[in-house]
């Protein structure tokens, strides 16, 4: 379990889910109104969030708590009170706050760490999915670190080409940064930052994405009579779901039949009636009621970094230690086989997809079932289609092959072939 911060308490309710609140002081006579922590531990928010919180200051006044943040910079920064719940308010004044005394005079020069933030409490970044959002930080910060004091209108096209270049050993890295800089710079044209987008005119990055494999049938064997229990049910419900891992590890237990979840890359809802047999697996191996479908050995829920590390010690039979595991030699026989053939948790996702074409499924049904773009779907469809028409082709072949061999080989086949 991981170390809180200080001042930092977890709580559990009845039905599983766990809420963090800031509570300094707590039992003292000094004890400060508690603050609730919308995030978790599993996300950097929370940890940035805890930072600033070591250095807010709240005294009792005549009128109440009155709050203040003290800067790097030696300002106090007044803050509205905590709420009753989620504190969102306060929240965004002391991260705003934050945000001021780290840029100083960088607004007025319209520089790139001014921009990033000012897109930060934009819409534009604010609706972006979660997963998105992560994606986006990862090559924010990058930006930042490259020319956050600089003013954007200073950069030109070759300066932005260098930094692409200085990615081309990792081509989707190169092409992802390319993007969120152009996505940037363009937000920032109308709010006076520059005149024109310099990430347009640099060189588009040419990289064939290699999609994930799905899993064959020796796989699935391999992994489930191998792999530690608690893992299997997470995969078999990304098969008969065709959901992300992000959204497959929380998912909660089917009721009234069906599957309900909002799909955190998109923030789209998505439902599907539950599949029998997938039914019958979840009574299977899941039996009870708790609200949580998949669970560890101990019957608590899987946290999506907890199943990615013991997914990680399973594959590799290396413990977090980086120590050998005592898995049998079988074991880890399999678990390397499935390792060295590049096959990940998000390829049962095209193994869904797959499965549901095959069956005879449009491309907007699958589309609906596993919350995916039907342009993505034709794109995971190319390798179905062509076994589909193929197997087509060899059944017509068959159909009108009595007249094609007599025109070929006429009687010759008739006859004994030897060697």
């Amino acid at each position: 379990m991981v170390d809180l911060p200080q001042y930092v308490k977890r709580y559990r309710k009845p039905n599983g889910r766990v809420f963090f609140y800031y509570e300094r002081y707590r039992n003292t006579d000094r004890a400060w109104p508690r603050i609730a922590l919308a995030d978790t531990p599993t996300s950097s928010e929370f940890w940035s969030l805890c930072d600033l919180l070591r250095d807010v200051e709240a005294t009792v006044t005549v009128d109440g708590w009155r709050w203040e943040w003290l800067g790097s910079t030696g300002i106090r920064y007044p803050l509205p009170p905590p709420g009753a719940r989620g504190d969102e308010t306060f929240v965004a004044a002391l991260r705003a706050a934050a945000e001021k005394d780290r840029l100083g005079d960088a607004s007025e020069r319209k520089t790139f760490a001014a921009l990033i933030a000012e897109y930060r409490g934009h819409s534009a970044y604010k609706d972006l999915s979660d997963l998105t959002k992560r994606d986006y930080d990862t090559h924010l910060r990058k930006i930042e670190e490259r020319w956050g004091e600089a003013p954007v209108v200073e950069i030109r096209s070759p300066d932005v080409q260098r930094a692409i270049d200085s990615f081309q050993h990792a081509p989707t890295v190169a092409r992802y940064f390319r993007a969120v800089l152009s996505r940037l710079i363009k937000f920032g044209i109308p709010r006076g930052y520059s005149e024109h987008n310099v990430a347009k005119s640099t060189e588009k990055v040419e990289h064939e994405a290699n999609p994930h494999e799905p899993w064959p049938d020796w796989a699935f064997e391999m992994f489930l009579e191998h792999a530690r229990p608690s893992l299997h049910l997470p995969v078999l419900s990304a098969f008969y779901t065709g959901q992300r891992s992000i959204d497959v590890i929380p998912m909660l237990r089917p009721a009234g039949g069906e599957i309900s979840l909002i799909a955190r890359k998109t923030g789209k809802k998505v439902w599907r009636p539950v599949h029998s047999e997938y039914a019958d697996i979840i009574t299977r191996l899941a039996p009870g009621d708790s609200a949580a479908l998949h669970l560890r050995e101990d019957g608590q829920p899987w946290t999506l970094a907890g199943y990615r590390t013991a997914w990680q010690r399973e594959m590799t039979s290396v413990n977090a230690k980086g120590q050998p595991t005592t898995a049998s030699p079988a074991k880890k026989a399999a678990m390397a086989r499935i390792r060295d053939a590049g096959l990940v948790f998000h390829g049962l996702r095209k193994n869904a997809v797959n499965t549901l074409l095959e069956v005879g499924c449009t491309e907007a049904e699958v589309s609906a079932i596993v919350e995916m773009s039907e342009q993505m779907v034709r794109h995971y469809a190319k390798d179905v289609n062509k076994r589909i028409l193929s197997r087509s082709g060899t059944a017509k072949m068959e159909t009108g092959w009595s007249e094609t061999r007599k025109r070929l080989f006429g009687k010759a086949l008739d006859k004994p072939i030897t060697a």
